[in-house]
């Protein structure tokens, strides 16, 4: 795992005519933000049957099968 200790030692090494390029990497991850709940969720897909949802029960329940439908 790298330490706050070795990414401030390799800056050091830096020269000073490339830190504002630096600062600029900086400031754009500090800012960005981890995506919530809902924004992962909303990526999540489900390949079935196009009656897949109308009939979840009877899929659940296995009175439809997902292979017989799927297309």
């Amino acid at each position: 795992m790298i330490t706050r200790e070795e990414i401030v030692e390799k800056i050091w090494q830096i020269p000073e005519n490339r830190l504002p390029e630096v600062l600029e990497v900086i400031e754009k991850i500090s800012k960005e933000k981890k995506p919530s709940l809902m924004q992962q969720l909303r990526k999540i897909t489900i390949e079935g049957p196009p009656d897949f949802a109308e009939n979840l029960d009877l899929y659940m329940s296995g009175e439809k099968k997902i292979e017989e439908n799927i297309r």
